[in-house]
């Protein structure tokens, strides 16, 4: 597994700048939320304040002629004058009469009487008042009004957005800046230190001079070889290894498949150097500077990986099976450690729940094991 360490300077630059733009998207939110509702309120007020000029006009311009030419041409002039009205009922002796700005908009007709619409977007303000004219009994005037001013929320709207497009063109320029930085690679999931690099550095020389012809990895004789290079070499480093071996149980597969599974480990696990053949249906990978612990997750993340690409060959978690064990402060060889991760590989084999066994020693018994044996 690969992970892309930046340098420190960049990841607090982006944390900052991607903590700024969080900043600006709930600002954006809230001031928005605020303003909308805001803008509701002053909409509900002016429409009050133009529903008790309408009504006080009704009531002046009625005692003269209500509900001739002259009192109709007064109310609908007067309302289509409004910011906010959309629609007016007048109720008298003689029925109701109805008055909108936008025809079809605030009135449904029942039987020839106006009744207002339920509409989202008319407010459910309460706008009704009598009418005092002079002569005249239950006179009444109701009206409905809209619910938002669509031109300041526009505005509203349209600032929201260019803060918001302001946030995401910083982010997309800090992103596109650390693109452009050449990344550390850093093999099995850690980030190496300098001694880490140093060692990774090296070239990786190949026993025997080439890769094998069916896997294009080191030929499965070089693996003893291969290992004590990499051994040698964390060990002048002061860094553990973990050697793992692995095999799938299926004996038939298409044809080219094996070189397609080394390749997969290849690149999961850094490079082919570190990939050697192991019989017909199996490979051994070698991983320096990796802890058993560590060398656990990325095995299992390999394995996850490996049953998700082929779902026709590997059906059960045990069709595909590991073997691990690493140095852990011993002065192992090769030979043992790779008797170890075999051991462990059996055991896998033979279990048929566990898929990944790893061998893990205790440093002061083996210790105390080779004394014994001189």
């Amino acid at each position: 597994m690969f992970r892309t360490k930046y340098s420190g300077k960049n990841s607090v630059i982006g944390v900052v700048i991607a903590s700024v733009c969080i900043l600006v998207y709930l600002g954006a939110l809230v001031s928005v939320i605020v303003r909308i509702n805001t803008s509701m309120e002053q909409y509900r007020l002016t429409a009050e304040r133009e529903f008790y000029e309408l009504a006080d006009l009704a009531s002046s311009a009625g005692v003269l002629s209500f509900m001739d030419e002259t009192f109709i041409e007064y109310i609908q002039n007067a309302l289509m004058a409004s910011k906010t009205l959309e629609g007016v009922i007048i109720s008298g002796p003689n029925g109701e009469y109805g008055f909108e700005k936008e025809p079809g908009r605030a009135f449904n007709w029942v039987n020839n009487s106006p009744r207002f619409r339920n509409r989202f977007d008319l407010s459910r303000q309460p706008l009704y008042l009598p009418l005092r004219i002079q002569g005249l009994r239950n006179v009444n005037i109701r009206a409905v009004a809209g619910a938002l001013d669509y031109a300041e929320l526009a505005v509203i709207l349209r600032q929201a957005m260019i803060l918001v497009a302001s946030a995401l063109a910083l982010a997309f320029i800090t992103l596109l800046m650390e693109s452009t930085q050449k990344p550390k690679k850093a093999a099995y999931g850690m980030t190496p230190d300098k001694g880490d690099q140093e060692m990774l550095k090296k070239p990786q020389s190949v026993a025997g001079g080439s890769y094998s012809q069916r896997g294009h990895v080191v030929r499965e004789e070089n693996t003893e070889n291969r290992l004590t290079e990499e051994l040698h070499r964390c060990a002048a480093a002061g860094k553990d290894l973990t050697f793992m071996v692995m095999e799938y149980k299926a004996s038939v597969v298409e044809e080219g498949f094996y070189a397609r599974f080394a390749a997969d480990a290849a690149r999961f696990f850094s490079s082919r150097d570190f990939i050697c053949e192991k019989g017909d249906r199996g490979i051994s990978v070698i991983c320096p500077g990796l802890s058993l612990e560590a060398g656990f997750l990325n095995a299992d993340e390999f394995h996850t990986r490996v049953m998700g690409k082929y779902p026709g060959l590997f059906k059960s978690k045990t069709d595909l099976c590991m073997g691990l064990s690493a140095c852990t402060e011993r002065p192992v060889n090769a030979g043992r450690l790779m008797f170890e991760a075999e051991e462990a590989l059996e055991r896998a084999m033979m279990d048929p729940v566990s898929h990944i066994v790893a061998f893990k020693s205790d440093p002061e018994k083996f210790k105390a094991f080779m004394d014994s044996r001189g």
